[in-house]
């Protein structure tokens, strides 16, 4: 199946060179993807070369995992490489998060006449675009298909359709690194987007903790992580209700100007 890039022309490019590369860096432990960009986790000062590297290939890129205390450094080594810095607060949950959310999901009814989807390759073409029309509206980026649908890395992701046939919310987690990395066991979570007129119905709240539960019961998943920006309170809110909370770590976004100019690859 042809795989499908998602946002705008800037950003689908990102996601068709980062499948292209994917037969080089899919089985390299030192690299992880959640099917936007290929990125490396906790780098090293020595590896800001390869970072750079990442990010002039494909447009942008990404650390998780960089020690607040370390941030400022590396934003001022990726500045004089030429390079637009970004972040986000990492936020976190482990056991304590599986546990609110199966409490969570054991109590919640999901509205009538609203329709579950974990996408996959039988997923309609209509119910993608109604996922990338929400998802934007939101400022957030899906990943390419083949994360999308759990084939290139192991991933769940969930979206709800509407009565009136759109998408009403989405969210998702997916393994970002490989097995044998150091985070080979933590599971990127997040993608949480309603639109408008289905607010105030906590769909996106089902949708994370059962994005959640998923990864732990198919893949044993008991780590989960997400960017978080600090003015962003409703993602806060959403975060902090499953069990996901702030750390002692940021995500670093790394762009190339000439492809992102000054601002983000995403929300």
């Amino acid at each position: 199946m042809k795989p499908r890039f998602f946002g705008t022309k800037v950003q689908k490019r990102m996601q068709r060179i980062a499948y292209e590369l994917s037969p080089l860096l899919q089985d390299q432990s030192a690299f992880g993807t959640e099917g936007r960009m290929w990125a490396i986790d906790r780098p090293d000062f020595a590896e800001v070369d390869k970072v750079a590297a990442l990010a002039l290939l494909q447009g942008a890129t990404a650390n998780h995992y960089v020690l607040k205390s370390q941030e400022a450094r590396f934003a001022e080594e990726y500045a004089e490489k030429g390079l637009v810095n970004d972040r986000w607060d990492q936020f976190m949950g482990g056991p304590q998060c599986l546990t609110i959310c199966e409490e969570y999901l054991a109590n919640f009814e999901l509205p009538d006449q609203y329709h579950l989807h974990q996408l996959s390759p039988e997923t309609p073409a209509h119910i993608l675009d109604a996922l990338e029309e929400t998802a934007a509206a939101c400022g957030v980026l899906p990943p390419m298909t083949p994360v999308l649908f759990g084939q290139m890395r192991n991933a769940a992701y969930f979206c709800l359709e509407a009565p009136d046939g759109g998408v009403a919310a989405c969210a998702g987690a997916c393994l970002r690194n490989h097995i044998e990395s150091r985070f080979g066991k933590a599971s990127w979570w997040g993608m949480l987007a309603t639109r408008d007129q289905d607010r105030g119905q906590s769909l996106s709240l089902y949708l994370g903790a059962l994005a959640a539960r998923t990864m732990h019961e198919k893949f044993g998943v008991e780590e989960f992580y997400t960017g978080v920006r600090s003015d962003n309170h409703v993602s806060r809110h959403v975060c902090q209700k499953l069990g996901v909370h702030d750390s002692e770590y940021a995500c670093l976004a790394i762009l190339d100007p000439a492809a992102f100019g000054e601002g983000g690859y995403t929300k």
